[in-house]
C-alpha cells in the first residue's frame, strides 16, 4: 500500500512493472517497482523504519517524476516501503518489534541498542529483501533514512558512488549534509551492528566476488541549517516536530537535493 500523503496517485500512472517480492509478519505484500533490466542495476530503498515517512514519500515521488518518464542507462528497482507493518503502526520496528536495520548478519549482536531479533534474518521482511538482492545482484544500493544528515558510504567500493552523489549538489545544497566515506576512518567500529548497510557494504559478496556500492542516505534533521560537526541531542525531536507540524514544507526543502543524488545513483556514473 502506498501512502495517502503522496502528491500523485501511482495507481493511476503505473510504472513499467510492479512485483511482490515477499510478505510482512502480518501478511502485507512487499512491493518492488522498477524499470529496465534489474540485473546489476540500482536498488533504492525507503521505509525500512516504518516511522521515517519522508523516505517513503521521496521514493514514491521519485518513482513517478523520474523513473517513469526517464530511460536510465541501468535498470532501477525501487522499494518505497520495506516495512509496511511498521508504517501502519507509525513505528520504527516491524510487527515483531524488531528493528529490521539491526537484523542482518554482518556484525549482528543480541546486545544491540535497538532490538535486533532473536537471530540474523529472523524477520520475513529482511529475509525477503536479502533474497531479492541475491537474485538481482544490484551494483548500487541506496537506502534512505533520517536524520543523521549524511551520505554514508559502506565499504571502500562505495566511495565513487558517494562522491558522485555529493558532487551532484551545489554548495548550498551540500550544507545540511556531510560526506562520510570509509577511507576517512577505516578502523572505526561499525556504528550499527547488524545494519543493512553493514551487510551490503562489508558482508555481501556476489558469486564473482564483487560487492555492491552501498550508500546510507540520511535526510537532514533541519534542511535549512548547515550540518554541525556534532548533531544536537534533540535532532530527532526537531525532525519529528517539523514533520508533525508541516510535512509538506519539509518535503519541499529536501526533495530537490535528494532527487539530484538519486539521479546520480541511477545513471551518472
Amino acid at each position: 500500500m502506498l501512502t495517502t500523503l503522496s502528491r500523485r496517485n501511482l495507481r493511476n500512472s503505473t510504472p513499467l512493472f510492479t512485483r511482490i517480492y515477499g510478505q510482512s509478519v502480518e501478511g502485507r505484500d512487499l512491493f518492488v517497482h522498477g524499470k529496465g533490466d534489474l540485473q546489476g542495476g540500482t536498488l533504492l530503498i525507503g521505509g525500512l523504519h516504518g516511522d521515517e515517512r519522508a523516505t517513503i514519500l521521496l521514493l514514491e515521488t521519485f518513482l513517478e517524476d523520474y523513473l517513469r518518464p526517464a530511460s536510465p542507462p541501468l535498470g532501477v528497482a525501487t522499494i518505497p516501503m520495506a516495512n509496511p507493518d511498521g508504517y501502519h503502526r507509525n513505528s520504527r520496528y516491524n510487527a515483531n518489534r524488531v528493528d529490521l536495520n539491526r537484523n542482518c548478519e554482518t556484525n549482528w549482536s543480541p546486545a544491540s541498542e535497538e532490538p535486533p531479533g532473536p537471530a540474523p534474518w529472523s524477520e520475513p521482511e529482511s529475509r525477503a529483501l536479502r533474497h531479492l538482492i541475491l537474485e538481482i545482484q544490484p551494483s548500487r544500493i541506496v537506502s534512505l533514512h533520517w536524520a543523521l544528515a549524511e551520505i554514508d558510504a559502506d565499504g571502500p567500493q562505495s566511495t565513487p558512488l558517494a562522491r558522485a552523489m555529493w558532487n551532484a549538489l551545489n554548495e548550498d545544497e551540500r550544507a545540511p549534509y556531510r560526506l562520510r566515506v570509509w577511507e576517512d576512518a577505516p578502523d572505526e567500529e561499525p556504528a550499527c551492528t547488524g545494519s543493512f548497510g553493514q551487510w551490503c557494504g562489508f558482508g555481501l559478496r556476489y558469486p564473482d566476488g564483487s560487492a555492491p556500492a552501498t550508500i546510507t542516505l540520511e535526510l537532514p534533521y533541519d534542511p535549512l541549517l548547515p550540518r554541525p560537526a556534532v548533531l544536537p541531542d534533540d535532532h530527532l525531536v526537531t525532525l519529528a516536530h517539523s514533520w508533525a507540524t508541516n510535512a509538506a514544507r519539509y518535503m519541499s526543502d529536501v526533495e530537490k537535493p535528494i532527487y539530484k543524488m538519486l539521479d546520480a545513483a541511477c545513471g551518472s556514473l
